[in-house]
C-alpha cells in the first residue's frame, strides 16, 4: 500500500496514492487510539484454535436475538471508533510494520488510510476479499504475513494488510469489516 503493495500490481505497475502535501503528525505511541476488542468477543472462524470443537449449533429465537443484538452493538462501537480514527499496524512488503491512521467517512463507504504524509482512500465496494488467518495461505503475495494479519484485497488486485496483537483482535477487525462490506451490496 505505502511503498509497494503486497499484491500483484495493475498493468501499469502503479498504485493509486494520494499525497496530502503536509506530513501527518503522529501522536506518541502511548497516545494513539487503537481498536478496542469487546471483552465478550469470541472467535468463531473455521481456522481458529480458540474455539475447539466449534461447529454449527441450533439457536433458539431468543439466542438468535441476543447474538444479533451483540453483533449490532459490536458493529456500532467499531464504526464509532473508525469515524474518529484508529491506528493499526500496516504491513509493508518487507514485513515491517508502520503505524497507519484509519478513518471511515460518515457514509461508511470510504476508508482513508494515512501513513506519514501519504493518504490513500479505499472505496469499501472495491474490496473483493477480506482474508485472515488460514485464508492468507491462498493469497499469492510476497509480503510475509502471519496468522495475526488481515488483508483487504481490492478489485484491482491491490491490497493492504494489517497485523494485530492476537487472533481475537484480528477476527474482531475482520468480522466487522466483512459486515460493513456486505452492507454495501
Amino acid at each position: 500500500m505505502f511503498g509497494r503493495c503486497c499484491c500483484l500490481q495493475p498493468d501499469d505497475g502503479h498504485e493509486q496514492v494520494f499525497h496530502t502535501g503536509t506530513p501527518m503528525e503522529l501522536p506518541p505511541a502511548g497516545e494513539r487510539k487503537s481498536l478496542q476488542v469487546p471483552p465478550d468477543f469470541s472467535i468463531r472462524s473455521v481456522d481458529s484454535t480458540a474455539s475447539p470443537g466449534a461447529g454449527y449449533i441450533s439457536l433458539s429465537e431468543e439466542q438468535k436475538a441476543r447474538e444479533m443484538s451483540k453483533l449490532q452493538h459490536m458493529i456500532r462501537d467499531f464504526v464509532m471508533e473508525f469515524l474518529q480514527g484508529v491506528f493499526l499496524d500496516a504491513v509493508l512488503e518487507d514485513g515491517s510494520l508502520v503505524p497507519c491512521r484509519c478513518v471511515m467517512d460518515s457514509k461508511l463507504s470510504i476508508l482513508m488510510l494515512q501513513v506519514q504524509s501519504t493518504t490513500r482512500t479505499v472505496d469499501l465496494t472495491s474490496i473483493q476479499e477480506i482474508c485472515s488467518g488460514g485464508e492468507l495461505k491462498d493469497l499469492q503475495v510476497t509480503t510475509p504475513l502471519d496468522e495475526n494479519c488481515v488483508t483487504l484485497v481490492m478489485a484491482d488486485d491491490q491490497c493492504v494488510s494489517f497485523k494485530f496483537p492476537d487472533k481475537q483482535a484480528r477476527e474482531h477487525f475482520a468480522t466487522c469489516m466483512k459486515v460493513l462490506r456486505l452492507a454495501l451490496d
